[in-house]
């Protein structure tokens, strides 16, 4: 029987990079932990895949109030007559739901980024 190696790369694995992961692997790394985060989420069926950031960053949270957020200033744009706004010709402000969809999803990438880079960093 080989001999037990008792060396290990990581004093802990963390799995999820999600909020409760990432808090969890940063907070080990400041009390002078070597940590490896594993975090995967299966492609879907069209080859959506996510970034680091769980859910709430992916397709919770972020991605809902940002819509939410759009939402409430379309409605503010046509309610700001009645607040002393001169809006030239109302009727002719429309939303762009392509544009929309690819702002919300370029705010999630760099989130993502800026996680990847945060965590890389710590």
């Amino acid at each position: 029987m080989a001999p037990i190696n008792n060396e290990y790369d990581y004093d802990l694995v963390v799995i999820g990079g999600g909020s409760g992961g990432l808090a969890c692997a940063k907070e080990a790394v400041a009390l002078g932990a070597r940590v490896a985060c594993l975090d995967y989420v299966k492609p879907s069926p069209a080859g959506s895949k996510w970034g680091l950031g769980g859910t709430c960053v992916n397709v919770g949270c972020i991605p809902k109030k940002l819509m939410h957020q759009a939402a409430h200033l379309g409605e503010a744009v046509h309610e700001s007559v009645a607040y002393g706004w001169q809006i030239p010709e109302p009727e002719k402000i429309s939303s762009n739901w392509n544009k929309l969809v690819q702002a919300v999803q370029n705010h999630i990438k760099s989130v993502n980024w800026v996680t990847r880079v945060d965590l890389r960093d710590k």
